[in-house]
């Protein structure tokens, strides 16, 4: 059976694409108190706090759709309610997310349970507000279903695995054509239960229509931009012949420039919103590694080289990927050639992240050597090296298309504000953006070091050690463990900001030859507590003062 056949055999039926609708699009102006709305992937805090604080280190204000309507965990969003804030919320740009608004969020856009009619009626706010608003950026990302289904589920937890080899060896047999592997296929198929498989290829088929669905509208002028991001993949799989065919699609329509695809998903809020913020400035960014180049390393959970995952991020907050001087330095860990040089390279790249910062260079640092965490080799290096706070940027979260994603988005939204700064803004429209962004250079250093190589690792074992689920906690649960947390993540972050940031300059803007600074004085509070039932993640919100 071809791939085609089981996308039909999921979806039972594929209705008739929506009519678009071809606005003039104009392009959006870098300035103050615009306001972007933002619908986002789901509620989680790399997917509000993150494009929050990327929209605020620019000084920009985002809107968000009621947090009632955007559900919890396994709670789906209501697309409803968010089609009908999208239609009356009132702003300059939109960032939409499409598994929010089509499915009610990532975890719900996994499951064959929202029909592809609610989607097509939910969605059917974009054109919609095309429609009333000609001129406005809308700027759209889906996701191409990753292969995993979500954990926490005790009813389908022993199926993950199994769905993931099944869902590769699919793509390897009946795509590419490696017959050897039928029998393990069929192996593999037979311990999987078939309604697990059928909700499983509904959900997918679902998905890839309204994938579909997007490229079409990119073509036709009902979205400004597209983003598909695919959440968590492999080189083989479902989701690489999902892919193949929406690229060939993309190909088909002449929409090459106005569509990326790539490895991602929890970044592309962030990644969008930059994209406004940074709108006709096309910064250029350099590449320096720590290790291997990007051309010969492709991440864990990627199927492309993480150079040309780069070289995609970076077009789509709408810049390029250059040699030699450049807007932003992007330096990026990668793993070095040989083991026994490991702690000589990363003690170079940290000397050199010092020395640009030093010279007055934007750098960004993105950390995506492991999955889930930063390099804490690396973040000692830089701890030891390199004033962190002259930092443009740093991200280790996560996937490598997350760690980059948030690095690059929030890199360029400073950037660009940095570089407006010089058009006569005044000290008080200053100061905000900068505290924002030291408060989120803070967040990213301890939620990705400290928070995940440390605190959470202790967090899963105090949990397990009562016996709970540490992937879905009931509420009682919950709550004692956000005081456990609580107990230890805050004290590692005041600590953190004493040894790395208090009493450092931070530049606020230039005007002509004069920087204009503010000192690191102080951390006033921090909200710290678990997002969902769940240790997989933390809010971590602190509150600095500046001198």
């Amino acid at each position: 059976m071809r791939r085609r056949t089981v996308l039909a055999a999921g979806a039972a039926v594929l209705a008739a694409p929506l009519p678009g609708l071809t606005p003039q699009i104009a392009a959006a102006a870098s300035r103050p108190g615009r306001r972007i709305a933002l619908v986002p992937l789901d509620d989680r805090p790399v997917n509000v706090y993150c494009p929050t604080m990327t929209a605020a280190v620019a000084g920009v204000d985002l809107t968000l759709p009621p947090r009632e309507a955007l559900g919890r965990f396994f709670r789906p969003g209501d697309g409803a309610a968010v089609a009908r804030w999208l239609g009356s919320v009132g702003a300059d740009e939109y960032v939409i997310s499409v598994s929010m608004l089509a499915y009610g969020g990532l975890i719900a856009s996994r499951t064959g349970t929202p029909t592809l009619e609610s989607a097509r009626a939910n969605i059917a706010a974009i054109p919609a507000l095309r429609a009333a608003r000609p001129g406005a950026q809308i700027v759209v990302h889906d996701t191409i279903q990753r292969l995993a289904l979500t954990p926490g589920n005790p009813d389908l937890e022993q199926y993950v695995a199994p769905l993931v080899e099944w869902a590769k060896l699919y793509d390897q047999v009946e795509n590419l054509g490696q017959e050897e592997l039928r029998p393990r296929l069929e192996a593999v198929r037979a311990t999987i239960p078939d309604a697990v498989v059928d909700d499983y290829l509904t959900a997918r088929a679902r998905n890839h229509e309204v994938n579909r669905q997007m490229v079409e509208w990119a073509a036709d002028g009902t979205i400004s931009h597209l983003v598909l991001s695919e959440d968590d993949t492999a080189p083989v799989g479902l989701a690489r012949a999902e892919r193949v065919e929406l690229e060939k699609l993309v190909g088909q329509l002449g929409v090459g420039r106005r569509v990326e695809v790539f490895p991602g998903a929890d970044e592309v809020d962030a990644l969008l919103v930059a994209r406004l913020i940074a709108a006709g400035t096309a910064p250029t960014c350099r590449v320096e590694y720590a290790g291997i180049s990007g051309e010969q390393w492709t991440a864990d959970l990627e199927g492309i080289p993480f150079a040309e995952n780069i070289r995609r991020h970076v077009k789509s907050v709408g810049g390029t990927v250059v040699h030699g001087r450049a807007d932003l330095v992007l330096m990026v860990n990668t793993p070095s050639a040989n083991g026994n040089q490991r702690a000589a390279d990363l003690a170079a790249f940290a000397r050199r992240a010092a020395a640009l910062t030093a010279a007055g260079e934007s750098v960004a640092v993105v950390d995506p050597v492991f999955v889930n965490r930063a390099d804490h080799d690396l973040v000692a290096e830089l701890e030891q090296r390199v004033d962190l706070a002259a930092l443009l940027s740093y991200s280790g979260w996560n996937t490598g298309g997350n760690a980059l994603g948030l690095a690059l988005a929030h890199a360029t939204a400073r950037w660009a504000f940095l570089r407006r700064s010089t058009s006569g803004l005044g000290v008080p429209a200053l100061t905000g953006p900068g505290r924002a962004h030291a408060e989120y250079l803070l967040y990213r250093f301890v939620k990705d070091d400290h928070w995940k190589n440390v605190i959470q690792k202790a967090a899963y074992a105090e949990a397990t050690s009562r016996g709970w689920n540490p992937m879905n906690l009931t509420a009682e649960q919950k709550a004692v463990l956000d005081g456990w947390v609580r107990d230890r993540l805050a004290p590692v972050t005041r600590q953190y900001f004493t040894d790395h940031f208090a009493g450092h300059h931070l530049v606020l803007g230039r005007r002509g030859a004069t920087t204009r600074t503010a000192k690191l004085a102080d951390i006033t509070g921090i909200r710290i507590e678990l997002p969902w039932d769940r240790l997989f993640e933390v809010t971590l919100e602190p509150h600095l003062a500046l001198a």
